[in-house]
C-alpha cells in the first residue's frame, strides 16, 4: 500500500535545445508515480548551462509539456514552498555547499585544463562529459582562507579511496564500480565559475525534499 502524500518527484529539463521523445518519456514517468500516491511534481528549469540555454527553449518546454498533458504542483511558473525554481536564481545555495565542501576539505581545488587531463591520459576524450581525473592537483597544498569564493579553478569532489559502488537494477542487473578505476575525483564546479550539475542537482533535490 503506498503512502499517500510522502513522496516529492521531479522534472528538471534543461533548456538547452528542443524537448525530444526521450524527454517526454521519462517525464510521463515522472508524473505518473506521482499521481499513482497522490503525491508533488516538482518543475525545475536547470538552466546552468549559461552558453547553451536560450529564452526560445524555456518557453517551448513549457508549452511542449504542458500540451503533453503533464501538470506539476510547483515550479518556476506556479511557484511553490522552496521557490526558486530556476537553477540560475540559486546560486547562494550553491555557495554556501561549496563553503560547507571546501571548510571540511572534502573538495580541492583544481588548475588542470582539459588539454592537460588529455596529454595525462595520453588519449582524447572528446566525447565524454569529463574526463577521467588522474589526481594532478589532490595532494597540493592550500588553505581554505585562500579561497573566499571558488571563481577561478576549478573545484573537484575528493573520492575516499578504494570506494567500491555496487547495487543491483532492475532491468540490467547488478553493478560494481570501483573508485579510481571506474570513476574518480569528479568536478563540483567549474573554472568558469559555474555549478556542476553533481552539486547542483543534490543541493536542490535535497532543498526541495525531493524523494
Amino acid at each position: 500500500m503506498h503512502r499517500v502524500g510522502k513522496y516529492r518527484g521531479r522534472i528538471a529539463p534543461s533548456p538547452t535545445g528542443y524537448l525530444h521523445f526521450g524527454h517526454a518519456r521519462t517525464f510521463w514517468i515522472a508524473q505518473e508515480r506521482a499521481q499513482a500516491v497522490d503525491s508533488t511534481l516538482v518543475f525545475r528549469n536547470e538552466d546552468l548551462d549559461v552558453q547553451r540555454c536560450r529564452p526560445e527553449f524555456v518557453t517551448a518546454m513549457y508549452e511542449d509539456l504542458r500540451w503533453l498533458g503533464l501538470d506539476w504542483r510547483e515550479g518556476p511558473d506556479v511557484g511553490g514552498p522552496y521557490a526558486p525554481y530556476t537553477q540560475s536564481e540559486r546560486r547562494e545555495f550553491y555557495i554556501e555547499a561549496w563553503r560547507k565542501l571546501r571548510d571540511s576539505g572534502a573538495i580541492y581545488p583544481c588548475t588542470c585544463s582539459r588539454k592537460d587531463l588529455e596529454q595525462a591520459l595520453s588519449a582524447p576524450h572528446d566525447d565524454a562529459d569529463e574526463i577521467p581525473y588522474p589526481g594532478t592537483c589532490r595532494s597540493k597544498p592550500w588553505s581554505p582562507e585562500n579561497f573566499e569564493s571558488p571563481a577561478g579553478v576549478s573545484w573537484r569532489y575528493r573520492v575516499p579511496d578504494e570506494l567500491k559502488i555496487q547495487f543491483n537494477d532492475a532491468l540490467q542487473g547488478e553493478h560494481i564500480f570501483l573508485a579510481g578505476q571506474d570513476f574518480s575525483d569528479f568536478l563540483v564546479w567549474r573554472r568558469d565559475d559555474i555549478p556542476a550539475y553533481q552539486l547542483a542537482c543534490v543541493v536542490d533535490d535535497n532543498a526541495m525534499r525531493i524523494t
